[in-house]
């Protein structure tokens, strides 16, 4: 069910092709949400978190996926997280201890998410993301340095995974 993002609208007029004053009814906090989201890294990280199995990557994982860095992913998670309403939530492995090298915390896209990404068009791609990263060899970043491989990941038991989608 998609979510109201505010009740408030803006009224705006434009022109159309034949100079016609259209009006438009716009809800400034939906507008700033999609802004939000309209961003390359943005859009791709949310494309690529519904794309997994699960429906939850961590930041680990997603730098698997990208030529970005986990801290600058967290960072752009993290923008999300903090929209009104939340367009990423954290879940956390529902085990303690988490075993070494297995991320605690992983990122799933909330319902509001999923709205504004079918609002621009951009959610039907999601199979074709899904698809592609079941036949690619995923290696983490500094895959050397790391106690556990990107399929240690994916397999942990214990990843939690959202309940809405």
């Amino acid at each position: 069910m998609p979510q109201d993002v505010s009740s408030s609208t803006t009224r705006l007029d434009s022109k159309d092709a034949s100079g016609k004053v259209v009006e438009h009814e716009v809800n400034p906090d939906r507008l700033a949400a999609l802004r939000a989201i309209l961003v390359e890294p943005k859009v791709r990280l949310l494309q690529q978190i519904l794309a997994s199995p699960t429906g939850a990557l961590s930041a680990v994982e997603l730098a698997a996926r990208n030529e970005i860095t986990e801290s600058t992913i967290r960072d752009h998670l993290r923008d999300l997280q903090n929209q009104d309403p939340e367009i990423v939530t954290v879940l956390e492995a529902n085990t303690s201890p988490v075993p070494n090298g297995i991320p605690r915390k992983y990122y799933a896209v909330t319902e509001c998410g999923v709205d504004l990404l079918k609002q621009v068009n951009l959610y039907e791609q999601i199979g074709i993301l899904y698809d592609m990263y079941e036949a690619a060899e995923l290696e983490l970043p500094d895959s050397d340095e790391r106690p556990v491989t990107i399929t240690n990941i994916e397999k942990f038991e214990h990843r939690p995974s959202p309940t809405w989608l």
